[in-house]
This record gives structure tokens, C-alpha cells and sequence, in this order.
């Protein structure tokens, strides 16, 4: 028969032997819920993506219509990329490599303008180039088209007859001078408003 203080003595050693087991279990799952609590719920993607204008180049003198390229990447995966011309919106978002939109530089004013890209990827997290600052300087070199609709060549007219003419160019008609026989039209003969087209 075991004497009570021994008893008390081997339930001692017992429980102390126990918690040697127990507490670092208890350490290691507060452990292991700290480290679970900080990952971040759903485990997102909010690295946004990287993107350059690569052509034209800033400070480019441009005119007619040119190719605007840009080159995007992405941790994950680049979705779209928009080109902006002045913060407005160049046609519809390039979704494919290499990341290109199309410029009609006549559309736009004679002077200095400023071109973005913004791209997006699929997580929808956005990035905006640096800007590209380019001139646009498209001067008209083209001679305008005119030709005579009335009266028509070989008639033969008398009194008083209206001359009328058609004309067109790749920017604009400024005017139409009318001549006879190499000489500016003068009085007598009634002139008709230029159609232009």
C-alpha cells in the first residue's frame, strides 16, 4: 500500500513531466495561428504592373499617322493596356503584345501634346507611364484639286453667266480665284459661293 506522501510525490512528478509535453504544444499552435491570422484574406494580388512608352521617344517632332508602342509586364498577368493622348482616351485598349494604338496626328492641333499608357492587369491593380512629351508639326505640301463645273469647255455663252467651280484638298481650301484669260475676273459676271468638299 502506497503511503499518501508518496503518492503525492509520484503525482507531482507526473504533472510536472506533462506540462514539459503540453506547453510547447500550446507555444507552437499560438505559433502557427499567428502566422495564419496575417496572410492576407483571399490571398489577392496587389503588385501592379509595370509600363513604358517605347516609341515614339519623349521630344519627337511627329506628323500623319504614326504607331504609339508601349511595353507592359506583370507579377501576375497584364490585362490591357489604354493609350492616352492629353489624358483622352486613344481608340480602344491594346489586349495583346506588342501593346501598340494607331495616331492620326491630323486630328490633333500643331504643336506640343503628351502621350500615357495606362495598364491594367488582371487583378485590376493599374499603373500610368511617364509621360511622353511629343510636337506634332504636320505641314501641307499637297496641291488642292479645282476644276470648272460651269460653264462647260466649248460653250458658247453671252450676257451674263454664273462660273462656278469645284474644289477640294487634304487639309482645306482657303480660297478660289477665278481667272479669264490669266486675268483675275472682273465686273459683270456674277460669282457663285466655292463648294468645298
Amino acid at each position: 500500500m502506497i503511503r499518501g506522501g508518496l503518492m503525492t510525490k509520484l503525482m507531482n512528478t507526473v504533472g510536472r513531466r506533462l506540462w514539459l509535453v503540453v506547453l510547447p504544444l500550446a507555444v507552437l499552435n499560438a505559433a502557427c495561428a499567428g502566422i495564419s491570422g496575417s496572410t492576407k484574406p483571399g490571398g489577392g494580388d496587389t503588385t501592379p504592373p509595370t509600363v513604358s512608352i517605347t516609341s515614339p521617344t519623349s521630344g519627337a517632332t511627329i506628323a500623319g499617322t504614326i504607331n504609339v508602342v508601349a511595353t507592359a509586364s506583370d507579377n501576375v498577368a497584364v490585362a490591357s493596356v489604354q493609350f492616352q493622348v492629353d489624358g483622352s482616351n486613344l481608340g480602344a485598349a491594346a489586349t495583346t503584345t506588342a501593346y501598340s494604338a494607331s495616331l492620326n496626328t491630323t486630328t490633333l492641333a500643331n504643336g506640343k501634346h503628351t502621350l500615357t499608357a495606362v495598364a491594367t492587369d488582371t487583378s485590376n491593380n493599374k499603373a500610368t507611364s511617364a509621360a511622353v512629351s511629343i510636337t506634332v508639326n504636320n505641314t501641307n505640301s499637297t496641291t488642292p484639286n479645282v476644276s470648272i463645273t460651269a460653264p462647260a469647255s466649248g460653250a458658247t455663252v453671252s450676257g451674263t453667266i454664273t462660273v462656278t467651280a469645284s474644289a477640294s484638298d487634304s487639309v482645306g481650301i482657303a480660297n478660289v480665284q477665278f481667272q479669264v484669260d490669266s486675268s483675275t475676273l472682273g465686273r459683270g459676271i456674277r460669282l457663285r459661293r466655292i463648294r468645298r468638299r
